[in-house]
């Protein structure tokens, strides 16, 4: 709680006082923020945000691979696909002339947005950064997910919109196809892990010579170090690799400038949990960075924005389309 949103720093005691310990925070839900005082959506949305980063860390960690995001990412596709089939079978007439786009109907979409993201988080990193042919489907995907959120905004009929929405589940269940089925690579079907990193001998003088960029919603990726630096000297750190914990204390999900306040509070030792991607032994292998900034596409201002407005709009207008509050976070 101490690292994530300014906003969020009166309720530390709160939790303190109300005992949530780290099994009960796992759990936890809108009603009982509400019960702790947390009254706030936006405050409630920011806890809950963080709490999910934990839960994906925790439960995918073994299983989460470029093969089962791209298998999931595909079914998210076909799922919408069925959607609007069913729908068409059920309410034809009415989905020809109306031009206001259901609910389920976005949520879906946003299902389908959000399962993207997980897979470009994969192919935005070393080893599959450097590789041609992952480099080729990252710009697949994104360009498909960025049509996908122009489509759902264009004053069209629902008919005419979930004609061209067909189409680019269509085109990007083929990507997923080709991932899951085409593709001999072994790092394809390896899963991240993590590793504990020890950096000794640090100079009161001298900092970790790390380069760290944060993703909108606190995951903290290393982008390069510092030639000669305490992080280049221990040959463990790569470009790609994320930050899960600073001296054993969890910070997924935390502000950036919190992050480095805790890298920056132990001198003499640090020691860092990394979650790391698989690591190719042939010519893709990534090397550390010297003296430059990786930006991984996905991450860029100008393609992340796209996706983050795009989600809040809908989240706005489900909210605004319906008559009761939302029992779950969309």
């Amino acid at each position: 709680m101490k690292g994530l949103d300014d906003c969020l720093q009166q309720y530390v005691c709160v939790f303190e006082r109300g005992g949530v310990c780290g099994e009960r925070l796992l759990r936890i839900s809108h009603a009982e923020l509400e019960e702790l005082g947390v009254s706030r959506i936006g405050h409630q949305e920011l806890i809950l945000e963080a709490v999910d980063l934990l839960c994906a860390l925790n439960s995918g960690l073994e299983t989460e691979s470029v093969r089962t995001l791209a298998h999931k990412l595909g079914a998210s596709a076909k799922n919408l696909q069925n959607f609007i089939s069913g729908r068409r079978r059920s309410s034809q007439s009415e989905s020809r002339s109306s031009r206001r786009l259901p609910n389920d109907l976005l949520t879906s979409v946003v299902d389908l947005i959000t399962a993207a993201k997980s897979l470009l988080a994969w192919l935005d990193r070393s080893p599959f950064a450097a590789v041609a042919d992952y480099s080729v489907t990252r710009n697949n995907v994104i360009q498909l997910c960025l049509e996908l959120t122009t489509i759902v905004q264009q004053d069209c009929t629902v008919f005419e919109t979930e004609n061209k929405i067909l189409h680019v589940c269509k085109t990007l269940s083929e990507v997923c196809e080709h991932i899951v089925c085409v593709s001999s690579d072994p790092l394809v079907s390896q899963s991240a892990h993590l590793e504990l990193v020890h950096l000794t001998n640090i100079k009161p003088s001298e900092g970790l010579g790390m380069y760290i960029k944060s993703t909108y919603d606190g995951l903290h990726v290393i982008t390069g170090t510092t030639e000669g630096s305490p992080a280049d000297r221990c040959k463990k750190i790569h470009a790609g690799d994320e930050v899960i914990q600073v001296n054993h204390q969890t910070v997924v999900g935390w502000q950036l400038r919190n992050l480095v306040g805790s890298l920056r509070a132990d001198k003499g030792v640090v020691s860092l949990t990394l979650k790391k991607r698989p690591q190719s032994t042939l010519s893709s292998a990534p090397a550390l960075l010297k003296n430059m900034r990786w930006k991984p596409l996905a991450l860029q201002v100008g393609l992340a924005l796209p996706f983050i407005d795009f989600i809040k709009a809908l989240y706005c207008s489900a909210q605004a389309n319906s008559s009761t509050k939302p029992n779950k976070r969309q």
